[in-house]
């Protein structure tokens, strides 16, 4: 293929990336964009030419790329998958050699059967607004996904990192979430931050790291995390929580403990009650305005409003 080229995935012999007979054009290289349309399945593999400028799934695609037991690694730079058409899954990993290429997934579309499972080290995910259906972080323990910054606009789509050992978090990663649902399982990485507008996040699980922070501007994050059979206060939270609109809620919480470090309240919710769990602010809370509910099964120090 010559510099920019593009070529169209057809199957036309089997289901193999690396056979240039599956292309329109030749099979695509480190210049070259490689749009996925059709119907024929392409298999999953460590591509044996894997580096590719750009890929892209066209909203028209029906067939499956990969499998959960074995994702299509490729070295892309760029992923967009628009996959609005009753189809299969899609399991797609960033390569781990040669690596050439920093990646970039874009995601729109994708119904409800149509789900995408990503792996490898990602740079930057970017939901766009009119993404329906679920993005799953990672595929199994053994293909993970190493996800950095992660922009949810106004979506009504979900992105599922709830499986912890599928998920690990880049440190200094930056989140955004402005609508859609979030689910996590287990913490972001240290000095990461996480800003949220709107939407629902809720977190199933969570191992304190250094400097990271939580922001919510709006939406509702219910933290579900904590630990079990734990004696003395341990904090097992976000280190520092902003509330400035918004609802941040424990009360469906049924852990044993859970160990926040620092709150500051500037408005919105913070609602610390919940039947089973002792809530337990280890650091400080600092209240200026918004509702406040105090745990109902520890007993806590707050700052006056």
């Amino acid at each position: 293929m010559a510099l920019n080229d593009t070529t169209t995935w057809t199957g036309a012999a089997d289901t193999d990336w690396d056979n240039a007979s599956n292309w329109s054009n030749g099979q695509p290289d480190a210049d070259g964009t490689a749009i996925i349309d059709g119907s024929v399945d392409i298999a999953g593999e460590v591509a044996a030419n894997p580096t590719v400028d750009r890929v892209y799934v066209a909203s028209t695609y029906t067939g499956q790329i990969g499998s959960s037991g074995t994702p299509l690694e490729l070295d892309f730079a760029e992923l967009s998958v628009d996959n609005t058409n009753s189809g299969s899954a899609h399991y797609i990993g960033k390569a781990v050699t040669p690596t050439l290429n920093t990646a970039t997934v874009t995601v729109d579309g994708l119904k409800t059967g149509n789900a995408l499972y990503l792996s490898g080290t990602i740079d930057k995910i970017l939901v766009e607004p009119t993404f329906i259906g679920t993005m799953y972080l990672g595929v199994s323990a053994s293909k993970t996904c190493i996800p950095k910054d992660l922009i949810m606009l106004n979506t009504t789509g979900t992105v599922d990192a709830s499986s912890a050992a599928n998920v690990a978090w880049a440190s200094s990663s930056t989140i955004i979430v402005s609508s859609g649902t979030l689910l996590l399982g287990e913490q972001l990485g240290a000095s990461s931050t996480l800003t949220q507008s709107g939407g629902t996040i809720t977190v199933t699980g969570w191992t304190k790291v250094a400097s990271d922070v939580w922001n919510i501007l709006g939406g509702v994050t219910n933290w579900n995390s904590g630990s079990s059979g734990v004696d003395t206060p341990t904090a097992d939270t976000v280190t520092t929580l902003n509330v400035y609109g918004g609802t941040f809620t424990t009360a469906a919480n049924v852990t044993a403990q859970v160990g926040l470090t620092d709150i500051n309240q500037y408005g919105g919710t913070v609602n610390l009650q919940s039947s089973f769990p002792n809530i337990e602010i280890v650091g400080t809370y600092s209240g200026y305005a918004g509702a406040y509910s105090a745990p109902k099964q520890s007993t806590t120090t707050t700052s006056p409003k």
